[in-house]
């Protein structure tokens, strides 16, 4: 009824509340890492890696296809115990910046270069915040600073010092932050071409 005239074929659900949600609206449960992939390759044919950032945990896909060109999962890692190098982090030192995020999000994406900062801890994030803004450091060079930080942060935690292969589709709701992505090119050497975010997968 919300959705107007459009014919529903099926529904699925996945996430930390799959199961029960599944049940109440009769949909069927999906694995979370199986549902981004499939989403991925979906869109984007082509995608050999999958950079997933939502607001609380972060995932790393790698995607092969077998020899008749079906795509199947090679490799994941996942990250959910600690909020660092999420969505979460990104909104928190915003707000300490006294920003929204979108406009955090266009200044970092706009900066001339990024501070250095630590991802590792939003603690260590906090201390450099203030050191850099005793420094009368500009402000959107200091949201390009966390862009940066959270990106090195997700690369050496999930990626563990391996490189993600081209294409590369940025997920999750961090995907919307262009400072984020702008990070991720620039520290993998990538353009607009090999690493794109869902946002303009079809792109």
């Amino acid at each position: 009824a919300r959705i107007g005239d459009v014919e529903v074929s099926g529904a699925a659900v996945t996430g930390s509340g799959k199961e029960l949600i599944a049940g109440l609206i009769g949909a069927v449960p999906v694995n979370e890492i199986v549902a981004h992939a499939t989403g991925a390759w979906t869109v984007r044919p082509d995608v050999s890696s999958i950079i997933e950032i939502g607001g609380q945990d972060s995932k790393f896909i790698r995607v092969c296809r077998d020899a008749s060109g079906s795509h199947y999962i090679q490799d994941h890692a996942f990250n959910e115990l600690c909020a660092a190098g999420t969505g979460a982090f990104l909104d928190q030192q915003a707000g300490r910046l006294g920003l929204d995020i979108e406009t955090f999000s266009s200044l970092a994406a706009a900066a001339a270069k990024p501070a250095r900062l630590s991802g590792r801890c939003s603690v260590f994030a906090k201390s450099d915040m203030i050191h850099l803004q005793q420094k009368a450091t500009p402000t959107d060079e200091i949201a390009a600073g966390l862009c940066f930080a959270l990106a090195r942060n997700y690369l050496a935690t999930l990626c563990r010092g391996r490189t993600p292969e081209a294409p590369v589709l940025i997920q999750g709701g961090v995907a919307s932050n262009d400072g984020v992505v702008r990070a991720f090119r620039e520290l993998l050497g990538m353009d607009a071409a090999t690493l794109r975010s869902s946002r303009n997968a079809r792109t």
